[in-house]
């Protein structure tokens, strides 16, 4: 995801988003990374695709580390093998189902328990070394929301990352779920630097069925989905009743309730769907459980939980867009000091360098939208620069300051490679903001 992108290709003009109570739906619109196509359905621009792959990347990275194999199932189900679990009739409205030219029912799956664990049926018998077995992929589903809202929070169409397990016995089925659970962690709270804005809570099964599920949810002021907080146990819960704490005393005064937004579901589902398709290892049903991650919600989610305007749009530093943006002033576009800053920024930064080449904008418009990208770095070469600038010297002295440089700071090593531009620093709590 490394290396210099110019603006001129890179930045498509955002549309006017429709009224909606969720900012980070607004300035996703507004500022060029998703687009709306129809109700519920929404197109990734370039920068809105560049955040989901290297969302993908780091999932991907983090799964296939503790032995989960990628692969790739069709998103359409049929009707005979969704009534093996008798899920056909109970997923209800939200399910799309369809027929084919010879009145097959068929359905845009909304997740992929049947389909997976037929495939294991299907490939019977494993070796026991091969045990738990854990596939996974990232992929389209599909829902028939009744009310789409919130964009990606809430859509007919959405990317997930959705992994099932397979063991021998139920005590290394609970094994393989806290193991993920622990991976889900990591993944939230530090890779995303989410930290505690990240609750873990215990929930309902639902269609999905089997013995246990967790949620993790990002607290929002959307009124999209809730948590508890029991102020006696410190527990977090999904009681319906908010006088309520059932961990503790059930009529506890000291409830706290918070807005949040689901992103991640975790389920030991047991043998329930093994038993009805038949994946077995010598004669027994395999335990099984399954892991989802919304990706494509994330974006709203994170963007809402780490902006605090509309005039600075926030994401954890791992999936912003690029690591940096360099703004160049048009009497400087040919100057060298634009090439070495460049060149150097590759060096210390591999998220992506966005050179901003719209020189027929002001840098102070250039300032504006870029604290609209989502971008942790801002490096201005504009008047300040152009007045400092002492012809070949400035070769001289960027060779000077860069040589022997080792164990570098991210902000040191902007300050050298750029030892005459603008810097703007205002930290925050999880990532490092330059704003004007």
């Amino acid at each position: 995801m490394g290396g210099l992108l110019k603006a001129r290709k890179w930045i498509l003009s955002g549309t006017t988003a429709p009224a909606s109570k969720s900012l980070a739906h607004t300035m996703l619109v507004e500022n060029g990374f998703i687009l709306p196509n129809s109700k519920g359905f929404y197109s990734l621009l370039p920068l809105g695709q560049r955040v989901i792959d290297k969302l993908c990347r780091i999932l991907d990275a983090e799964f296939q580390k503790v032995g989960a194999l990628k692969i790739s199932m069709p998103i359409v189900g049929t009707k005979h093998l969704w009534d093996k679990a008798n899920r056909w009739e109970t997923m209800g409205a939200e399910m799309i189902k369809f027929e084919d030219r010879q009145a097959n029912p068929l359905c845009l799956q909304p997740t992929a328990e049947e389909m997976c664990t037929d495939l294991v049926a299907t490939l019977s018998p494993f070796k026991k070394r091969q045990f738990p077995l854990m596939l996974y992929q990232i992929g389209d589903k599909f829902r028939d929301e009744m009310n789409p809202r919130f964009g990606l929070l809430r859509a007919r169409q959405f990317l997930m990352k959705d992994m099932y397990s397979f063991a021998t016995d139920v005590e290394s089925s609970r094994e393989t779920y806290g193991h993920v659970c622990r991976v889900y962690d990591t993944i939230f709270r530090e890779t995303l630097a989410l930290g505690d804005d990240v609750i873990k809570v215990e929930a309902d099964t639902g269609v999905h069925g089997g013995i246990i599920s967790h949620e993790y949810h990002l607290k929002s002021s959307l009124d999209e989905d809730f948590v508890n907080l029991c102020g006696q146990c410190g527990k977090y819960n999904k009681n319906e009743s908010s006088s309520s704490c059932s961990t503790c005393s059930e009529n506890s005064s000291k409830i706290e309730r918070f807005q949040t937004i689901e992103i991640g579901h975790t389920f030991h589902l047991g043998t329930k769907y093994s038993e009805a398709l038949g994946a077995k290892f010598t004669g027994k049903p395999l335990d099984m459980c399954c892991f989802g991650i919304g990706v494509s919600r994330l974006l709203p989610a994170v963007v809402d939980a780490l902006s605090v305007s509309s005039k600075a749009l926030r994401f954890p530093r791992a999936i912003a867009p690029f690591d940096a943006v360099i703004i160049v002033k048009k009497s400087l576009m040919s100057n060298v000091i634009v090439e070495m800053t460049s060149s150097s920024a590759k060096r210390y930064l591999k998220g992506g360098i966005l050179l901003d080449d719209r020189v027929d904008m002001s840098a102070g418009k250039r300032i504006h939208e870029a604290n609209r990208l989502g971008v942790p770095f801002i490096v201005v070469l504009a008047n300040e620069t152009e007045r400092k600038t002492p012809g070949r010297s400035v070769h001289n002295e960027c060779k000077k300051r860069r040589a022997g440089i080792t164990g570098l700071d991210e902000l040191g090593a902007i300050r050298l490679f750029c030892p005459i531009g603008h810097l703007w620093l205002k930290p925050r709590p999880h990532f490092c903001e330059f704003a004007a």
